[in-house]
């Protein structure tokens, strides 16, 4: 399949996961994410805030502020321009955007250098470290500027994992993938 037909599908695929059942496995995701080796030793975690049906961040970065790691968001700049990281302290610090995703209102932006840990979206994901986006871009352009010992880490349902994703010369390879 070509990236446009992965999406379709994983966006189909995605949208079928009873609702009990995508609870079920948010939890599961969860306590993989907040019992790693990888979260645990870092203080300065970058992560996506979930939107509609992607694997829920929300509780991930509420239990983190909780215990005191830094919590950096993304915050769309334009198209053209990509996005930045921002810290928030609290999670009532997020508004929904004009993409209707919850985002700082602040433009503190923050460096990429300071990340150690970052939790990435994506529709489809390997085992090799292929990620598939929605196209924007965005984070492709963001994880170049992190530095090479941040762990990258896909977050993603079992459904979208699979044997292969397309990947071109400015797609970016992750480190590893959680699933439920």
């Amino acid at each position: 399949m070509n990236k446009l037909e992965l999406r379709k599908a994983m966006i189909g695929k995605r949208k079928l996961i009873d609702e009990a059942k995508r609870k079920l496995k948010d939890k599961n995701i969860f306590n993989t994410v907040i019992d790693s080796k990888e979260y645990n030793d870092a203080e300065n975690i970058f992560i996506y805030v979930s939107y509609n049906d992607e694997v829920d961040t929300h509780e991930i970065i509420k239990y983190s502020l909780k215990v005191g790691k830094k919590i950096f968001v993304p915050k769309v700049i334009s198209k053209k321009l990509g996005m930045e990281i921002i810290e928030i302290k609290d999670f009532s610090e997020l508004k929904k955007s004009n993409y209707g995703i919850l985002e700082p209102e602040t433009s503190n932006y923050a460096e990429p250098s300071v990340v150690e840990l970052a939790l990435i979206p994506g529709l489809a994901f390997d085992r090799n470290g292929g990620r598939l986006g929605y196209g924007g871009g965005f984070y492709d352009m963001y994880l170049k500027l992190l530095n090479t010992h941040t762990n990258k880490v896909g977050l993603c349902y079992d459904e979208q994992l699979v044997d292969r994703v397309p990947m071109e010369e400015f797609d970016v390879f992750i480190d590893s993938v959680i699933t439920n």
